[in-house]
């Protein structure tokens, strides 16, 4: 992967839902926060349980969202392991750690890079004081993080609701 080869950063930024119906002057205002890193496969990126601070977007490469089924000391001679819910991929233009821009709360999940891989990483405390020198902008990165999360949510309700019904009919059925 060469640099060279990634559309400028104000033209990526554009294509992601994080900076839906953002001026291009406002986007490379944001653009000036974002500081790029690399990542080679199998590196994990995020950590399950550790506190972030970062909020990070692909701009090349793949990655796995994996959740903790069993934590090992409950069995340790037999524990579930991870369970990969998702892979994020640069070319749906895929924010991860948003969450992180709003709190310092545990991470959800364990994100690893599934090949070499570029991103843009944006600091909570780089986020904020944009936010508070331009308002408008800051809003509007909310508010789109809100709207992610939102669909992210109800996706998830989808799924509990999912699981559920199968969890009753197999009970129903083992009875």
């Amino acid at each position: 992967m060469k640099e060279s080869d990634i559309l400028p950063i104000t033209g990526h930024l554009a294509q992601t839902n994080l900076l839906k119906n953002v001026s291009e002057e406002k986007i490379a205002e944001f653009a000036s926060i974002c500081r790029k890193v690399i990542f080679k496969k199998g590196d994990v990126i995020v950590r399950e349980g550790d506190i972030g601070d970062t909020m990070y977007m692909i701009v090349e490469g793949t990655v796995e969202v994996a959740r903790t089924l069993v934590f090992e000391d409950l069995d340790e001679k037999n524990p579930l392991g991870n369970k990969v819910f998702a892979k994020l991929s640069a070319k749906d233009h895929a924010v991860f750690g948003e969450i992180s821009l709003l709190e310092s709360s545990p991470r959800t999940a364990t994100i690893t890079a599934l090949t070499d891989s570029f991103f843009y990483e944006i600091k909570r405390a780089d986020f904020l004081r944009l936010a508070r020198k331009d308002s408008e902008l800051g809003f509007q990165i909310i508010y789109n993080v809100a709207t992610v999360l939102g669909a992210r949510l109800r996706k998830a309700d989808e799924d509990i609701t999912k699981l559920t019904t199968v969890l009753t009919i197999v009970l129903k059925e083992s009875v």
